[in-house]
């Protein structure tokens, strides 16, 4: 007993197994039965067991001497790429006047050579530490066949604080795709934070694959390292000439905020936003030519808009906002 089949196929590519037998004795064999198992976690094309059995009635009875005939199975394959999938096949028999029933079995392999699938990750290869970035992961199919099931999963990189997705997700770490036809696609787009040492590199992974009787099959996976780097933008400030400045009741005050690109990326259409806190402030006094006051926060909004710099801010280059405010005579005492 053997069994043909192909050696190589594609994801979800529909193969035919024959498993052909012949009888090379001359004893007739009574009660035969043929039990075929498919590839682990395969579509067959008839039916949707794992498992098919083929009686007597299916033999004529029996296996003559000489007798030579064979069976056909259709199935498509699912696993990753370059993945190994075995079918079996198991025969059994009692030969004629012979109570001991005896049996023989064969196999067949056929590796997934190829799968249609494209999974990446669109990711920054260098991130600044606790600051929000974003990243997606996209996928398209070109197989000849409807994906059902599929969901992708994603292992973080320790340190990272999940902040939203879209499409929204499962525990944070999963996504339904449903189902995936031929040249179709889409994008999950994650927004979060990652925490680490400057130079330190971390690795994103992802699985696209789907859940079958319990168990994830696994489809495409792939990984992409970050690393942490320096921020890309430095800010600081002087009050009235000086990054130091002690105040007294009464002051008048002139902050100065500077801003530089550190980084080789070009920054545009940025915004800068300035708040200030606490009883000293005479809020009624305050001035910022350059910004917008928002007087129930007590902040300024320094816009691309109004401040050219924050526009435009191609690497090494530098720029400034500053406002006015005064200091009350009297500070309140609160304890």
């Amino acid at each position: 007993m053997e069994i043909l089949g192909q050696g190589e196929a594609d994801l979800a590519q529909e193969i035919e197994y024959i498993v052909k037998y012949k009888n090379n004795g001359d004893t007739r064999l009574e009660e035969p039965e043929l039990i075929f198992e498919y590839p682990e976690y395969s579509i067959p094309s008839e039916g949707d067991s794992q498992r098919v059995t083929k009686n007597a009635s299916d033999f004529g009875g029996a296996i003559y001497p000489g007798q030579e005939q064979t069976f056909s199975f259709k199935a498509r394959l699912f696993g990753r790429e370059g993945e190994v999938k075995q079918a079996k096949a198991t025969l059994g028999y009692q030969p004629k006047n012979l109570k001991a029933r005896y049996s023989s079995d064969t196999t067949f392999t056929t590796v997934i050579k190829k799968v249609s699938l494209t999974f990446d990750f669109d990711l920054p290869t260098k991130i600044e530490s606790a600051k929000d970035f974003d990243f997606k992961l996209n996928y398209f199919s070109n197989v000849d066949y409807p994906l059902s099931g599929l969901r992708v999963t994603v292992e973080y990189p320790s340190d990272f604080e999940f902040v939203e997705s879209a499409p929204q997700s499962l525990e944070k770490k999963e996504w339904e795709i449903g189902l995936l036809n031929k040249a179709k696609g889409g994008r999950i787009s994650v927004t979060g934070k990652l925490r680490g040492e400057i130079g330190e590199e971390k690795v994103f992974q992802a699985k696209l694959g789907t859940w079958r009787d319990g168990e994830f099959i696994l489809l495409k996976e792939v990984a992409k390292g970050v690393e942490i780097t320096k921020p890309s933008l430095y800010v600081s400030q002087q009050i009235n000439g000086n990054p130091r400045y002690v105040a007294s009741p009464g002051d008048s005050l002139h902050y100065q905020i500077f801003f530089k690109n550190l980084g080789e990326d070009i920054f545009t259409n940025l915004f800068l936003i300035v708040k200030l806190e606490g009883g000293a402030f005479d809020f009624s006094t305050m001035i910022a030519p350059q910004g917008t006051l928002e007087s129930g926060d007590n902040s300024i909004i320094f816009d691309w808009k109004r401040v050219p710099r924050l526009q435009f801010l191609d690497a090494g280059e530098e720029g400034e906002v500053d406002f006015w405010i005064e200091l009350k005579d009297e500070w309140p005492i609160s304890g």
